[in-house]
């Protein structure tokens, strides 16, 4: 369904500090090896599509009925990397305090929680910068000046 020359397309959207560290994506549409195959049935029931597994620092990407669907669940759950490991505290601080609250969000689903918010605005500003920027002009500002800036103020001291 998807080439590597695809995923490697989006992957070069990003800066190259929201991906080091990154240790695998794998697209899984049955499931990793190994784990159950009822866990995979409740994850495609919740219709997840993906899930960013801190403690690996892998994403799974799972089955995607659309190359569209498939690289924008892929630009969320790269944003879900960079909020928890790439950006320092004081960053993530201004968008679960300041950003985030009352604000509109760009998906419904970025609407759950400050996290989810983030790693939606995530993937908009990636792949479609100028919807965010016409939508949610702070957001936009944020991720611009603050996420994708590659400012060394913005990223974790102790970046790996």
């Amino acid at each position: 369904m998807v080439s590597v020359g695809q995923i490697v397309a989006a992957l070069d959207l990003l800066p190259n500090h929201h991906i080091e560290g990154l240790r695998e994506i794998v697209y899984a549409p049955f499931g990793l090896p190994g784990e159950a195959w009822h866990r995979y049935r409740a994850r495609a029931s919740g219709h997840r599509k993906g899930e960013f597994r801190q403690k690996e620092r892998r994403i799974v990407l799972y089955e995607i009925d659309s190359l569209d669907l498939l690289l924008h669940v892929l630009h969320h759950e790269i944003g879900h990397f960079v909020f928890f490991l790439a950006l320092n505290s004081r960053v993530k601080k201004r968008w679960v305090t300041e950003i985030f609250p009352g604000s509109l969000c760009i998906t419904r689903y970025g609407a759950l929680n400050a996290s989810e918010d983030f790693a939606e605005t995530y993937a908009c500003y990636a792949r479609q910068p100028e919807s965010l920027q016409q939508q949610l002009p702070a957001k936009f500002d944020y991720m611009r000046d603050w996420v994708f800036s590659g400012k060394a103020e913005t990223l974790k001291e102790n970046h790996e």
